[in-house]
């Protein structure tokens, strides 16, 4: 944000603060408040925030920053000056940065229950940050303004609001709805960042150091992208398009050595979008991605990779090793490779500690790859979030397995974080899968022997592995549930292991 006016004049010399600042914002409570920007070096920096003061100029290469102590959090208004610029109605709250692809941009507005939200709007304790970016999809070309923005400083464009009709309307719908449901836990002022790309794939959210640092990612930055089969085909056809009137026919396209960079590019996304909030202090990840990564076995393979080096490459970044990531499991779908992806989500969330994941395979669209009912998926993703980042008591998480026990062909299983019982189910159990040592799977009559026990009886010799859920987009519909109302999640496991 560039000096101006209380009254949104001519800008004011030549002070500038970091694009994340604005009026209506929301701090992060209880973390060091930092503050900085760009300026002439040597400026002198004058920064107040509320009362406090601090002073400090900008160093050879024009960047400035000062620290403000942590604060509680407050929904009383603040007013940040730096030099002439003026900032109003900042309170202190909780932080999140809502990233991903399409179905994280979905709108509060197109959801199907969108009209039974207004009645919670405005909503003053809840600041949203939306972000825009250019489309990813121009079969005649950018235009010329669009080309100005394909570089990191300029790709993304938002500015702090309340929640409003107006802004609540536009923003992500599994944002809102998750920011509401902490709001509503914690009692505090909620901000959220929503920084997304529909169609966009995990490569393009992981550092470009990241990347070129593993051997398996390496040559998605030395080579020639647009002729880079382990890219995704749909991204090389729309960067070929979207670039039709500056990069020649035969033109070789190596990533950040065009005079323009193609949105898709690995590494670009996050260098555009999360970069920029190095010095931000915020709580936690609210992450809903993975569609764009399923068009191939081999590139639900590579995820097993890509969202672990993601993860950990975003920690590394804002060196915080324990940053919460709370993400959304593929929901049904018409599409072979999910179940096998959603198990990599599922796996990754066991492999790395403080990542919660949200179980979705009830919900969905068979052909609609949007679906619209995003309401229920918000909503978990803020219990989870309030019960194991926040550690709120008495919540129950998602059912999960815990261990089993095999008698010929009998086998029990036991569960965790089941509560009162698995809620009771009308008609046959489905979903349950064995597999003998052929490796092929047979399905299993199942039933609820306990409050944490189903029993299922093997129709093969010798069980060697089960699976639950694995399916596209179940028919009939899995029915079991905890009595939170939270589903049992797909999953396979090896009795050998």
């Amino acid at each position: 944000m560039e000096g101006k006016s209380q009254s949104g004049g001519t800008p004011v010399g030549a002070v500038k603060l970091a694009s994340i600042f604005g009026s209506h914002m929301v701090l992060q409570q209880k973390e060091p408040i930092r503050i900085w920007g760009l300026a002439e070096a040597d400026t002198p920096i004058y920064v107040q925030l509320g009362k406090e003061k601090q002073n400090t100029k900008a160093d050879q290469e024009g960047k400035w920053l000062v620290t403000f102590p942590a604060r509680e959090a407050s929904l009383d208004p603040l007013i940040l000056t730096v030099n002439n610029i003026r900032l109003e109605d900042i309170v202190i709250g909780e932080v999140w940065i809502c990233s991903g692809q399409s179905n994280m941009q979905f709108p509060l507005k197109n959801m199907q229950t969108y009209q039974a939200v207004l009645k919670e709007l405005p909503n003053n304790q809840l600041r949203l940050f939306n972000q825009t970016a250019i489309r990813i999809v121009a079969k005649g070309g950018y235009t010329t303004e669009e080309l100005a923005r394909c570089n990191p400083q300029d790709f993304y464009q938002g500015h702090w609001e309340p929640s409003t009709v107006s802004s609540a309307s536009k923003a992500s719908a599994v944002a809102w709805l998750f920011a509401q449901g902490l709001n509503q836990g914690l009692d505090v002022p909620i901000g959220i960042i929503q920084v997304a790309l529909g169609g966009s794939a995990m490569n393009n959210w992981i550092p470009a150091e990241a990347l070129k640092a593993n051997p398996q990612t390496s040559s998605l930055l030395t080579t020639d992208w647009l002729r880079n089969e382990s890219v995704k085909l749909a991204h090389r056809e729309r960067a070929k398009d979207a670039f039709q009137h500056v990069l020649k026919p035969d033109e070789p396209y190596l990533p950040g050595q065009f005079q323009y960079r193609w949105l898709c590019e690995p590494g670009f996304l996050f260098e555009a979008g999360i970069a920029p909030l190095q010095d931000l202090s915020f709580r936690g990840v609210l992450w809903y991605q993975g569609e764009s990564d399923t068009d191939e076995p081999e590139m639900v393979t590579a995820a097993k990779e890509l969202f672990p080096m993601m993860v950990n490459a975003w920690r590394n970044y804002f060196d915080k090793a324990e940053l919460p990531f709370v993400f959304v499991q593929l929901p049904g779908f018409d599409n072979k490779n999910w179940p096998a992806f959603r198990e990599v989500q599922r796996l990754t969330q066991k492999q790395l500690s403080h990542t919660e994941m949200v179980v979705t395979l009830d919900l969905g669209e068979e052909k609609d790859i949007h679906p619209k009912d995003k309401q229920v998926v918000g909503e978990r993703a803020a219990h989870l979030a309030l019960k194991n980042v926040y550690e709120l008591k008495n919540l129950l998480g998602f059912p999960e397995l815990s261990k089993w026990r095999i008698n010929g062909r009998d086998i029990q299983l036991y569960f965790k974080e089941f509560g009162k019982g698995f809620l009771p189910v009308e008609g046959p159990i489905t979903g349950f899968e064995i597999a003998g040592q052929d490796g092929i799977f047979h399905r299993v009559k199942a039933q609820i022997s306990g409050a944490d026990t189903i029993h299922l009886q093997s129709t093969v010799e010798s069980p060697q592995k089960l699976r639950y859920g694995w399916t596209p987009f179940p028919v009939p519909s899995l029915k079991l549930y905890n009595n939170a109302r939270l589903p049992l999640g797909p999953f396979e496991v090896n009795f050998s292991n």
